[in-house]
């Protein structure tokens, strides 16, 4: 088996002609024998849990840091808003307690903390502070509260007005891009486009301040986001904006 029998996305060049291209074929032989070789070792501790009869008193959760591109998008690292590099996995498990399932809960990193301590039975004791929200029902019986979209951060230290911030909901994904004083949006359809290949903000304008007024903003308003400032009021988000 080749590289180029790996690699299925058409977001990948796997022409061989560019840089990118060689980085991919050079590299995604070896970035699946890491992801194998991490299921292995973790199937280990799941073993040892079992063999010393704590399968059902142990909640085995299973997540990692961001993906790396391996040449998507002419990318090499995490530094990007594209699928393979913002989705993380998260999987849990919790025998008699968690049904084996797949399920399409908008879960993000803040959420965890207090979601294994709702779990645990410690719901009451989750601090005041903490920005995330807990989704223990929806874990347990696949019902409850789910939000409608995911916050993404990238920042820039020492600078708070600049960087990337958007949200990601079950179809779309918005971007807004702040640097050296030039605004850009992006606007991905992840149905009609889950590869991310067309930037549709400029003849999506409408989606871009939907999603702009009932999901970003309420994000950068609940943590109190100092970038919401480049935004401007819902209105206007497009003045200046390039794609």
């Amino acid at each position: 088996m080749t590289a180029r029998d790996l690699i299925v996305r058409p977001n990948v060049d796997t022409s061989g002609g560019t840089k990118m291209s060689k980085h991919a074929l050079k590299h995604t032989k070896d970035y699946f024998a890491c992801v194998t070789g991490v299921d292995d070792q973790f199937g280990r501790i799941l073993k040892a849990i079992d063999e010393v009869g704590l399968r059902e008193d142990t909640i085995v959760v299973f997540t990692s840091d961001h993906g790396d591109c391996i040449g998507t998008h002419d990318q090499i690292t995490k530094n990007n808003p594209f699928e393979e590099s913002m989705r993380v996995p998260f999987l849990i498990r919790w025998p008699g307690r968690v049904a084996a399932r797949q399920d399409d809960l908008l879960i993000s990193t803040p959420d965890i903390y207090p979601t294994l301590l709702e779990l645990m039975g410690l719901g009451d004791r989750i601090p005041r502070p903490v920005q995330g929200t807990s989704h223990a029902e929806v874990i347990l019986n696949g019902k409850g509260c789910r939000p409608s979209s995911q916050l993404y951060i990238r920042s820039v230290t020492g600078d708070p007005l600049r960087g990337l911030r958007g949200v990601r909901t079950r179809t779309h994904k918005l971007v807004y891009t702040v640097h050296h004083n030039k605004r850009t949006v992006q606007l991905f359809d992840l149905k009609a486009d889950p590869y991310e290949m067309e930037n549709r903000a400029e003849t999506h304008s409408e989606v871009v301040r939907r999603l702009s007024a009932e999901e970003l903003y309420p994000w950068l308003e609940k943590t109190e986001d100092p970038w919401i400032e480049n935004l401007g009021s819902p209105d206007g988000i497009l003045a200046g904006c390039t794609s």
